[in-house]
């Protein structure tokens, strides 16, 4: 009887059939071709209409066997992903795919190859007979939940926040860390560009280190508030966010926003000001891929005077030299010149954030490449860390004395 079940189990191994599913949080994948008998997955970025770039892709893989590899190719998604624009193939094509067994420890597979049909091939070996494959290591909306849970257990005194109800009716979550009439005040969010997952690691990161014994004396005088997703609603379904229609939320700071976790953060910060002054605003994104750990800086930089430019000036000297796992951030600002109108610039993020805080506040985007193996959970986390001892070595000399 044993023996019969071994045989039926290896026949059943050996005939077990891939499986691929794209149907959960944060999923995305379009199978272009499966041929399970060569071993070759080929997939490409679900279009997801109106919801902006198809460059993120993720899904769990079943059926496998253990010991064996395959070759999965990425292309671009082919359909426009707004009027006529399609999407380049490099913003789906990282150097590395990444694999799980689990969902929650990530590792780069082997280099890929970019074939001159514009396909890119990634060899992956399976170590179990189920896994996961991503563009990148993922951040969900319920790792989110998990994440401020985790940190309210280790402060008491942090209090968790619904931001907003996004427009599909979702939860964008917040945490206060700090009394809310501390001397100092600091605004951190990240995704407003859903796909990039790397900016709200790079927030895991900065806010384990602001609960830690490091930033003990920080913690003091110091009010945080953290968002580690804005644009829930596309993270939620895979979608890539950026360029999304109407507008996405990185365009959205208006008169009149049009997503209700906008709105919610314009109304917050305008109240930080009001009562106590607003120091330092940071946006979390990820560049194109193959830029660096970068700051965006206001574009009238190299006009500004007095406590402007004395503030914008000391905090990039201090991400220098603080910021430098895994990679250091470059020492002098970069400017996004390829936003052509002023009108564009103000419904930015940081643009509305400077027209509406004071002269001692700096507002600034942090922008953390990820086309990379050293970009990994814990890269990205070193560059959060970095981040918070900069904020640290900023705001102890205080950045509103005259």
């Amino acid at each position: 009887m044993k023996r019969f079940f071994l045989l039926y189990l290896i026949a059943f191994t050996c005939h077990a059939e891939w499986r691929v599913i794209n149907d959960f949080e944060g999923g995305n994948a379009e199978v272009v071709q499966l041929d399970q008998d060569a071993k070759i997955l080929h997939i490409m970025p679900e279009l997801r209409e109106g919801r902006g770039w198809p460059c993120w892709w993720s899904f769990k893989l079943e059926g496998l066997t253990v010991g064996e590899q395959f070759t999965l190719k990425v292309q671009a998604q082919s359909k426009p992903f707004r009027e006529k624009l399609v999407l380049a193939s490099a913003w789906c094509q990282p150097k590395h795919a990444w694999v799980s067994a689990d969902g929650a420890s990530w590792e780069p597979s082997a280099k890929g190859a970019l074939g001159a049909d514009k396909v890119m091939s990634y060899t992956i070996k399976t170590t179990t007979t189920r896994m996961r494959v991503a563009w990148g290591p993922p951040f969900l909306p319920s790792d989110s939940g998990k994440l401020l849970a985790e940190i309210a257990a280790k402060l008491p005194e942090a209090k968790r926040f619904e931001l907003a109800k996004t427009r599909g009716g979702r939860t964008v979550q917040g945490i206060r860390i700090g009394d809310e009439n501390a001397s100092h005040q600091v605004w951190i969010s990240a995704r407003q560009h859903a796909w990039e997952a790397g900016g709200s690691l790079v927030g895991c990161g900065f806010i384990r280190w602001y609960a830690s014994d490091e930033a003990l004396n920080l913690r003091a005088d110091t009010c945080v508030y953290f968002i580690p997703i804005m644009d829930v609603d596309n993270t939620a379904i895979g979608a890539g966010g950026k360029e999304a229609v109407p507008r996405d939320h990185n365009r959205d700071w208006t008169a009149e926003p049009f997503y209700p976790e906008v709105a919610s953060a314009q109304r917050m910060i305008r109240n930080i000001q009001e009562k106590h002054g607003l120091d330092v605003f940071i946006d979390l994104h990820n560049p194109g891929a193959d830029d660096p750990v970068f700051f965006f800086g206001p574009f009238a930089f190299e006009r500004m005077t007095g406590i402007q430019q004395r503030n914008y000036q000391r905090w990039i000297e201090l991400a220098a030299a603080s910021m430098t796992e895994p990679f250091k951030v470059q020492p002098a600002y970069r400017f996004a010149t390829y936003v052509k109108t002023d009108e564009e610039r103000g419904r930015m993020s940081s643009g509305w954030v400077r027209a509406n805080a004071g002269k001692c506040t700096i507002s600034v985007t942090l922008e953390t490449g990820w086309n990379s193996p050293l970009m990994s959970v814990e890269g990205y986390g070193e560059t959060g860390a970095g981040l918070g001892r900069t904020l640290a070595a900023y705001l102890s000399e205080d950045p509103r004395r005259e």
